[in-house]
C-alpha cells in the first residue's frame, strides 16, 4: 500500500501522541512538530505508510531524547489484558469453533492502539466482534490450508493486544500446529516487542523472533535477512494490523498465503482493503 496525501496528518498526529504521552508542554512540542514537518517533505511518496510512519516516530523520539514513551503504558496495557485472560479463555470454551471465535477474539483486541486512539472500550470491542464479526470473512478458506502445513507465522502487533494473540496461538497449538509469534526488536509506539512477549507468557506457548527492526509492519529495506527469509518461506502467515497490511498487501510473496487480521482503523486502509471505516477483516489478498 502506497502512502497518500491524507497519510501525512497521521505521521504527525503520531508524533504529537509521543509527545503528549511523556507530558511534553506545548511550545516544545510545536518546536518539534516545525522540525518534523520539514523532515517529512523529503520522504518517499511511493513508500508504504507503516515505513514513513516509523521515520517520523524515530525522528521524534531523537528530538525528544526519549527512546520508549510509550513504556508504561505498554505494560497497562499487558496487564488490562492479562486480567482479561480467564475471560477470554472462557469464552473460547463455550459451544461453537473454538479456532473461530479465538480469531475473533484476537482482531478484539487490535482496539489497543495507543499510536492511534488514547481511549478504547475493549469489552464493547469484544461484543462487536463476537456479535458482528468479520465483514471480509475468508476464514473456510484458511482452514483449508491450515490442514495441509504444521507451521504457521504469527506476525503481532501491539502490546496488550498480544495476549489477545496468545489466546488464538493456544488454538493453533491445540491443533497441532508449530507457531512461531513476531514482534519488533525495539520499541516503537506500542508495538510488542520481546520484553511484552516474555511478560505475558507468549514464549511459553509458541517461538518468539523479532523482525530484527524497530519499524511497523514489514519492512524490506530495515528487517532481518534472517526474518526476511523465514517469511518468504512460511506456508502461510497470519498478519496482525494495518502496518502489516500497509507493508504486504502488495506483495507478490502474500497472494495466498497471508492473512490479515485487523479493525480498519483508517480510511485510506479501508479504500485498499475494499471495505468500510471500523470494520472487522480476515482475509487474503
Amino acid at each position: 500500500m502506497r502512502a497518500t496525501i491524507d497519510c501525512v496528518h497521521c505521521y504527525l498526529k503520531q508524533a504529537v501522541s509521543c509527545m503528549k504521552m511523556i507530558g511534553m508542554d506545548e511550545d516544545a512540542q510545536h518546536e518539534i512538530i516545525y522540525k518534523l514537518m520539514d523532515y517529512v517533505k523529503t520522504f518517499d511518496r511511493t513508500a508504504t505508510p507503516a515505513e514513513n510512519s516509523t521515520l517520523v516516530v524515530l525522528k521524534a523520539y531523537e528530538l525528544m531524547k526519549v527512546d520508549d514513551p510509550y513504556k508504561e503504558a505498554k505494560k497497562q496495557s499487558n496487564d488490562l489484558a492479562l486480567q482479561l485472560y480467564p475471560c477470554l479463555k472462557y469464552m473460547v470454551d463455550e459451544n461453537g469453533d473454538r479456532l473461530y471465535k479465538a480469531l475473533k477474539i484476537s482482531v478484539a483486541g487490535n482496539i489497543i492502539d495507543l499510536g492511534i486512539r488514547r481511549s478504547f472500550n475493549i469489552e464493547e470491542e469484544l461484543k462487536y466482534s463476537t456479535e458482528i464479526g468479520f465483514a471480509k470473512d475468508h476464514y473456510q478458506d484458511f482452514v483449508k490450508k491450515l490442514a495441509q502445513v504444521e507451521e504457521i507465522l504469527f506476525l503481532g502487533d501491539n502490546s496488550g493486544e498480544i495476549v489477545f494473540d496468545k489466546i488464538l496461538v493456544e488454538e493453533l497449538a491445540g491443533l497441532g500446529k508449530k507457531v512461531t509469534y513476531v514482534v519488533k526488536e525495539g520499541p516503537i509506539l506500542n508495538d510488542a516487542t520481546m520484553e511484552d512477549a516474555i511478560y505475558v507468557g507468549m514464549d511459553k506457548v509458541a517461538k518468539v523472533i523479532t523482525t530484527g527492526s524497530r519499524f511497523m509492519g514489514v519492512c524490506f529495506n530495515h528487517v532481518s535477512q534472517e526474518f526476511a527469509d523465514i517469511l518468504y518461506n512460511a506456508p502461510l502467515v497470519i498478519a496482525k494490523g494495518q502496518a502489516n497490511f500497509e507493508s504486504l498487501e502488495q506483495e507478490e510473496m502474500a497472494r495466498g498465503k497471508v492473512y490479515f487480521l485487523l479493525k480498519i482503523k483508517c480510511d485510506e486502509v479501508a479504500k485498499a482493503a475494499d471495505v468500510r471505516l471500523g470494520d472487522l477483516v480476515f482475509f487474503a489478498v
